[in-house]
């Protein structure tokens, strides 16, 4: 790997970037299209971050920033690698699409104050991915829940106040969890920079405490990242939020918690990975096949894409929880295409809904009529949501059935290759639910309503980087192979983050 470069305050404008653009947005609250445009360029400059952060990184660098020129163990240090660039960039592109599909609203509503919250979430996740301090990860989480609860409550109808507040029952859950976790960690090691816990976790009086509280702190990230028997609040959430935010919950948010918990178990002391690793093996093979088994029974069709969001994060987890090189990489690879496939399914659903006025799939049929746009769209989301190839869902299944194949994890696969048996079947049910026969007769008599060229517009987009990830997929490849060795490795990122600043150490660790 080469040596770690330091950049300059690339790091720092991750989470910078949408924070200007929510105060931009909340300026021109007043004027819908000044709000739009000021959101537009926001998220235009958040992309060219995201790109050069990816650039930064393709062949293992480090960018470093620490605000105020202070190291470790008194500054907080911001850094990217090669797994955050990748995490940066899906977010750029999920954010992007929601923001697009927002925009092509007629009725504005109160879009001003929706896109400022929609920076604000952006904040969370980019600062939470950029971190490198474990307290520091906590406040960008909670920042993100904020905004999240706000976001799902949408237009304030009962069904989506109440998704919320058990969206914020929860969340403020796993946020106890993990600030305790947190806390105990603290305790026992005298650091919470993430860089310095490999060693300092090794060194710890009461390994089996020290065990304890890392595992509250990944439970509090399982919560988020929805695995069994923590997911009851995912399908209310994404299910009842509008389009936008259901695109970025199923796109970004869950992706977070993931992501946390990948951060932590590559920073400690392997044995931590040893100790959880069959644990964490049962629980995602336990949430693919039965999150899978559940959306089989949904007749809504955003409930039902919930329901599968639970299940494909089933795969993710189980790749990543393996802790070698060839599983991170397929987590990683599965995080960019499950953002992207489940980011188009989403924004064809709430096409769908809107045009004939339905909720269940099996009442919308017909679409196909309106628009080629809109049911190609549809089946290139649905086969890559089902594996199938050449998409993008196929090159990341593929690559976590060949890490499972290779760590000899038989039952796990054998989860993993049920749930996708069965997501290939309900994929085939709904897309001809969707787009074949008539529908229900209340769309028969004309409730129906034109489909916008900008929704199809965004749904096509989504598509052709499905297709274009699934059959150029070496570039996003390598890059998930870049992150994970560095994962796996750890050392320039560990360097980086612990190299003393401008002002030098601190004398106190934080």
């Amino acid at each position: 790997m080469p040596p770690a470069t330091v950049g300059p305050a690339l790091p720092a404008l991750a989470p910078l970037v949408p924070l200007a653009g929510a105060l931009l947005c909340l300026v021109a609250a007043a004027r819908p299209a000044a709000a739009g445009a000021m959101a537009v360029l926001a998220q235009a400059a958040f992309a060219g971050v995201a790109a050069l952060a990816v650039a930064g990184t393709w062949e293992g660098g480090v960018l470093v920033h620490r605000p105020g020129g202070w190291g470790f163990p008194v500054g907080v240090v911001l850094a990217i690698d090669a797994a955050s660039a990748l995490m940066l960039a899906v977010t750029a592109v999920v954010f992007a699409a929601a923001l697009a599909w927002s925009l092509v609203e007629p009725d504005p509503g109160d879009r001003g104050r929706t896109l400022a919250l929609t920076f604000l979430l952006q904040v969370g996740v980019s600062g939470a991915v950029v971190t490198a301090d474990l307290f520091d990860f906590y406040v960008y989480f909670e920042l993100m829940g904020v905004a999240s609860y706000a976001l799902v409550a949408g237009a304030g109808r009962r069904e989506q106040v109440e998704a919320s507040l058990k969206y914020a029952v929860l969340s403020l859950l796993s946020s106890a969890l993990l600030v305790m976790g947190v806390g105990a960690v603290y305790a026992q090691t005298g650091v919470l920079s993430l860089a310095a816990l490999g060693t300092a976790g090794a060194e710890v009086v009461s390994p089996p405490l020290y065990l304890f509280s890392v595992c509250m702190v990944l439970t509090g990230l399982a919560l988020k990242a929805a695995l069994v028997p923590l997911h009851f609040w995912l399908p209310d959430a994404h299910s009842v939020a509008p389009t936008a935010v259901s695109v970025l919950l199923s796109g970004v948010v869950v992706k977070v918690g993931a992501y946390g918990m990948l951060r932590v178990l590559a920073a400690n002391p392997g044995w931590v990975g040893e100790a959880v690793r069959p644990t964490l093996l049962v629980l995602a093979a336990s949430t693919a096949a039965l999150a899978a088994l559940v959306a089989v029974a949904q007749r809504d069709l955003k409930r039902l894409l919930a329901w599968s969001t639970a299940s494909q994060m089933g795969y993710l987890v189980a790749a990543a929880a393996l802790g070698t090189a060839g599983g991170l990489a397929a987590a990683l690879l599965q995080l960019v295409a499950h953002a992207l496939t489940k980011s188009t399914l989403f924004v064809m659903a709430g096409t769908a809904i809107r045009a004939t006025g339905e909720r269940e799939w099996a009442r919308m049929g017909g679409l196909q009529g309106s628009s080629p746009l809109l049911p190609a769209a549809g089946l290139v989301a649905a086969l890559s949501l089902a594996g199938l190839p050449p998409l993008a869902g196929f090159a990341s299944k593929l690559a976590i059935f060949r890490a499972m194949v290779e760590a000899r994890a038989w039952w796990t696969l054998t989860s993993l290759m049920l749930a996708s048996a069965l997501v290939v079947w309900l994929m085939a049910r709904v897309w001809m639910g969707l787009f074949g026969g008539g529908g229900s007769a209340e769309g028969r008599e004309g409730r129906r309503v034109p489909l916008r060229a900008g929704e199809l517009a965004v749904a096509a987009v989504l598509a052709a980087l499905v297709v274009v990830v699934g059959v150029a997929a070496e570039p996003v490849a390598h890059l998930a192979r870049t992150a994970a060795r560095g994962l796996v490795d750890g050392a320039a990122w560990r360097d980086a983050v612990l190299a003393p600043g401008p002002r030098g150490e601190g004398r106190e660790a934080r």
